[in-house]
């Protein structure tokens, strides 16, 4: 992170959910770091051929510190009732507004990844949270299209897709970030600059 810190004013997002045979404990360490971000996974499930365990308890300690730390969490959820355990967290007080969501469609073990299910998803968001979609596979393309269209964010990346498009690889994850850019503004979604995107998601300010 500092590495980081000392060659490009970006906003560095850790994942608390690195793995899944490194047991919470240890994930949960990441966030002491003060990323300005880091994932908060609500709810254990099946992914793929493991399991994804996020126990209940330990889920509401590491949202608790990082509000401590301020550390914004990127609620990852996979299914509508991982948004309903998100929505419980916030009405402990254990989230503050404003919520922020990535909608994670084509897990195996979770929803998928179809236009029908990103409408379903959306449209029960709460009001005043920010939303981006991960579409994980062949839908990567048409679904963070649908996605900006429809107002939200997009995440563009290797993790979440291997092709341009149907039957050509992409050598990085440049042109990925470089096709989603183009997604947008080609919908008249302007790209924000760092300093738009820590106003944009509520980033506390920090000394």
């Amino acid at each position: 992170m500092d590495l980081i810190a000392a060659r490009c004013p970006i906003l560095v997002q850790l994942s608390t959910g690195v793995g899944l045979d490194v047991p919470f404990e240890e994930r949960e360490r990441l966030a002491e770091l003060r990323p300005r971000m880091a994932t908060l996974n609500p709810c254990s499930m099946t992914f793929g051929a493991g399991e994804f365990r996020n126990p209940p308890e330990g889920v509401r300690r590491l949202a608790r510190r990082m509000r401590d730390l301020d550390v914004e969490p990127e609620l990852e959820i996979y299914d509508t009732g991982h948004l309903e355990v998100c929505l419980q967290l916030h009405g402990e007080g254990l989230l503050d507004d404003p919520l922020q969501f990535s909608i994670v469609l084509g897990v195996r073990g979770g929803m998928a990844a179809t236009p029908d299910n990103l409408l379903t998803m959306v449209r029960r968001l709460p009001a005043g949270a920010s939303w981006q979609v991960i579409a994980i596979g062949r839908a990567n393309l048409q679904l963070t299209a649908m996605g900006l269209a429809l107002g939200g964010n997009a995440r563009a990346g290797m993790e979440d897709t291997l092709y341009l498009r149907k039957g050509d690889l992409t050598p990085g994850n440049r042109p990925l970030v470089e096709r989603a850019v183009r997604l947008a503004r080609d919908l008249d979604r302007p790209v924000a600059s760092v300093a738009e995107a820590q106003m944009l998601l509520g980033l506390p300010a920090r000394g």
